[in-house]
């Protein structure tokens, strides 16, 4: 009896075991393998939280949204998306507590108007008071009501930041991004002396026990907010590892010069030590994620930008995207005729581990306003290198001479006579070696009949061709390298202030003279048909000939240099008034300079034939 217990254990023992080792391939083979797997978040469309629905043609980053408390998926889980019934669950997440009506709460401060909505605890636009839209309702052809320096701005002529929404916050990240755009947040408010709103907070709490606080500190003298989370409690089951901070842009509708501006929109990023600038246009056609210690992360056009700087958090990486969206009728309205009816709009995520239990507070600083480098570098959290003033290298040229044309405005209270001077002072300054470039270049073409007769007399002997140069030029004084050597120095400066003239917002709508109303935007005279005309590259174009007829340059190369005239007005046709403003002065100036050396130059002789020693050329004798 006890033989058969012991057989019949063994045999049930031993059919445990195949049953725990074959059941999976025996599942698989019956084709029931799919209830093997764990259940997947059913990737889903970016939801415009703006508009209340999918945003068109959204990219499949980020993923699952949650869906709003009260609903039947709220009560449960994320909302799966799209509605496939055929689609696997999606995971749990949020359980409120009870359904809350959206609040939206409005800041204001002598800088900027703030609106935040207790929705996903979204900072939904800003208005910046000191900056004037080129399409505001007081705007007229894309050129805006010109206002007193420093003065405020009314209200439907300001600049406004709406990135529908601008900034929020996110569970976890790329395609595994659960979004909160639609989850309630109980919201409060502290008020400062004044009775003005000074601290936003918002929090929620869900039945599993998860806690998220973000709280909004607004600075009344400066475009930064500090912005602190707080989340404690993330089940274990959840999978979740990090969460998201993004910033969305808006659409272009605040400068005169669309084409710049939409050039100039852009994800930038500082993972480790490099920066990271990726256009919009290029996002469209797929995200990039940078993987690293990343400090700062921002969307940004041409003139202003938003974006979260870390200060104590743990951030591995950036995501950067871009999506096209449509414009609402209004806001096509606001453009001129024939502007395109679709934008892309700018995405940028910074990556952030999961605070733990003990350590749940993470601190942010937000920045909402102008590129401007001087008030950036102000608050010394290193966001000014997101100010496109050039490589590094190029930095103090670039400062620099920002800061001089800074303060020469100051002086003349016109930023277009502080180019001019600022042309004026570059010339002076370079004075000594454009003059040692030029008589250089008037002693070779003096040289030039002799140096052709060598290489007629020595054209089967480069040795002894050679040879005979570096006699001639020695003979005469004169450095083959003296022409190039001193435009070399000199390029780091020019490039800084290209880089200058064409980011720095102290130009934006900026008025010279006549015409000029927008030193930031092409100048335009008057229009023929669809034509603009543009009278200020022609008198660029015209310089550039008169500056061409005054240097020493070989007559065979002539042709070639002023069709290299023509190229430059195709090419500066429609770039910023303002940097076509600077080179015209520039290339006057020179043709003042070349004037000036053509005077001084005298006439000196021209070498004599210079004669080679025997052996030079290997024991040929010429």
């Amino acid at each position: 009896m006890d033989q058969k217990l012991d057989t019949k254990a063994i045999v049930a023992i031993v059919l445990c075991v195949a049953f725990i080792v074959f059941y999976q391939p025996i599942l698989k083979m019956l084709g029931y393998g799919k209830f093997l797997e764990p259940p997947r978040r059913a990737p889903v469309a970016t939801t415009d939280t703006s508009r209340g629905g999918p945003a068109p043609g959204a990219p499949a980053l980020p993923g699952p949204n949650a869906a709003a408390p009260g609903t039947p998926a709220a009560s449960g889980a994320l909302a799966s998306g799209g509605g496939n019934a055929s689609s696997p669950p999606s995971l749990g997440v949020f359980h409120p507590v009870q359904a809350q009506l959206e609040r939206t709460i409005e800041v204001e401060t002598p800088l900027y108007h703030a609106r935040f909505s207790s929705r996903g605890a979204r900072l939904v636009a800003v208005e910046l008071k000191r900056y004037a839209s080129a399409h505001g309702a007081s705007s007229r052809h894309g050129r805006a009501k010109r206002y007193p320096r420093g003065a405020e701005v009314e209200p439907g002529d300001r600049v406004t930041l709406a990135g529908g929404p601008l900034f929020g916050l996110d569970l976890g990240s790329g395609d595994g991004l659960h979004s909160l755009a639609n989850v309630v947040f109980a919201e409060s408010e502290s008020l400062d002396a004044a009775g003005s709103v000074r601290t936003v907070t918002f929090t929620h709490q869900d039945s599993s026990g998860f806690f998220v606080r973000q709280t909004f500190r607004v600075r009344p003298d400066t475009y930064a907010i500090d912005y602190e989370t707080e989340l404690r409690g993330v089940p274990a089951a959840w999978r979740v590892s990090d969460y998201s901070l993004t910033a969305r842009s808006w659409p272009l509708l605040t400068e005169g010069d669309l084409l710049s501006d939409a050039r100039g929109l852009r994800a930038t990023s500082l993972v480790g030590s490099n920066i990271h600038r990726e256009h919009a246009a290029g996002l469209v056609k797929g995200a990039k994620r940078f993987d690293g210690n990343a400090t700062w992360a921002v969307v940004q056009s041409r003139y202003f930008m938003c974006g979260a700087v870390v200060q104590q958090a743990v951030a591995h990486g950036v995501i950067s995207s871009a999506e096209r969206k449509d414009l609402l009728p209004e806001e096509l309205a606001a453009l001129p005729p024939g502007a395109k009816a679709q934008q892309e709009i700018a995405i940028n995520s910074l990556a952030l581990g999961l605070p733990s239990d003990l350590h749940p507070t993470n601190r942010f600083e937000l920045y909402v306003g102008p590129c401007e480098y001087k008030r950036v570098a102000a608050l010394k959290i290193g966001l000014e290198r997101a100010v496109d003033l050039g490589w590094n290298w190029l930095l103090p040229f670039s400062t620099f001479l920002l800061k001089v044309l800074n303060w020469l405005e100051i002086v003349v209270h016109n930023y277009g006579l502080a180019i001019l001077l600022l042309a004026t002072l570059v010339r002076v300054l370079l004075h000594p070696l454009n003059m040692t470039s030029m008589k250089s270049m008037r002693a070779m073409q003096k040289l030039q009949p002799e140096i052709e007769r060598l290489k007629k007399k020595y054209d089967k002997d480069p040795t002894a061709m050679n040879t005979a140069m570096m006699a001639l030029y020695k003979e005469n004084k004169v450095n083959p390298a003296g022409g190039c050597l001193p435009m070399l120095i000199q390029m780091p400066m020019f490039i800084a202030l290209y880089q200058v003239l064409f980011n720095a917002i102290e130009l934006r709508q900026a008025p010279f003279i006549g015409w000029m109303h927008d030193l930031s935007a092409p100048d335009l005279l008057f229009m023929v048909g669809p034509f603009p005309i543009r009278l200020l590259p022609i008198l660029m174009t015209g310089s550039g000939l008169l500056q061409q007829a005054l240097t020493p340059s070989d007559p065979q190369q002539k042709p070639t240099m002023y069709m290299m005239n023509v190229m430059m007005l195709v090419f500066f046709y429609n770039l910023p008034s303002g940097l076509v403003l600077y080179w015209t002065v520039m290339n006057l100036l020179t043709a003042l300079q070349q004037w000036l050396a053509m005077r001084q130059d005298g006439d000196s002789p021209v070498a004599q034939p210079v004669a080679v020693a025997a052996g030079a050329s290997g024991g040929r004798k010429r």
